[in-house]
């Protein structure tokens, strides 16, 4: 029995050491840090206005590499984009809906669905809508993990963490887009808002935050 646990012992601290020596040697370097500020105010006939951010936000995140953005049409119609990317922290990209529920919102409709990213690429997103007593938002949100697109966080943490163990710069960011939902608009018009403003949006995503 203590030769099995011995051996078991030894099994765990190899792997513990395997996991860890990656992370060790990797020295993230402040000047290959991709800054999501970069992304312009104006997309094609959207343009964009930075909105303030809480210090508490910068504190708890740990990064200042976020964007928090209104951006509205030609035709008045507006959308809210907020980007937070991290070339070293994976703590940056948790959902979304946990921080919401925190300050008292309620999260309902949540689901995944196929979204137009651009004209030839649909990912998958997750969609839901959020209620306060003045507040009623149409949210889609997803994870960059390097060049891939993804809706589950841990999927996302995962792959960040396994491409570290193989030496690869994989960072990791969360997209998220959310527009106004009064009870007479229309889901699918609202959606297809935002898809309108992502396909503008697109060219960027793999540029600025790569």
């Amino acid at each position: 029995m203590k030769n099995n646990n011995f051996l078991i012992t030894v099994i765990i601290l190899t792997v513990v050491a395997l996991i860890a020596v990656p992370f060790y040697y990797y020295v993230p370097n402040s000047k290959e840090e991709a800054s999501v500020s970069n992304i312009p105010l104006e997309l094609g006939d959207w343009k964009g206005k930075d909105l303030e951010i809480e210090e508490r936000v910068f504190e708890i995140l740990e990064t200042r590499n976020l964007i928090m953005r209104e951006y509205e049409s030609k035709q008045g119609e507006k959308v809210y984009l907020y980007i937070v990317y991290s070339q070293d922290n994976r703590k940056v990209s948790h959902p979304p809906e946990l921080c919401m529920e925190g300050e008292g919102l309620t999260v309902k409709s949540k689901e995944v669905i196929p979204f137009v990213l651009s004209q030839n690429i649909t990912i998958k997103a997750n969609k839901f809508i959020i209620e306060g007593s003045k507040v009623r938002n149409l949210v889609v949100y997803w994870y960059k993990a390097g060049s891939a697109y993804m809706t589950d966080y841990l999927k996302q943490q995962l792959k960040v963490a396994l491409d570290r163990l193989s030496f690869k710069r994989t960072c990791g960011a969360l997209i998220r887009i959310s527009v106004v939902l009064s009870e007479e608009d229309d889901q699918e018009k609202k959606l297809q808002l935002i898809s309108n403003f992502c396909k503008e949006l697109y060219p960027y995503l793999d540029k600025v935050i790569p």
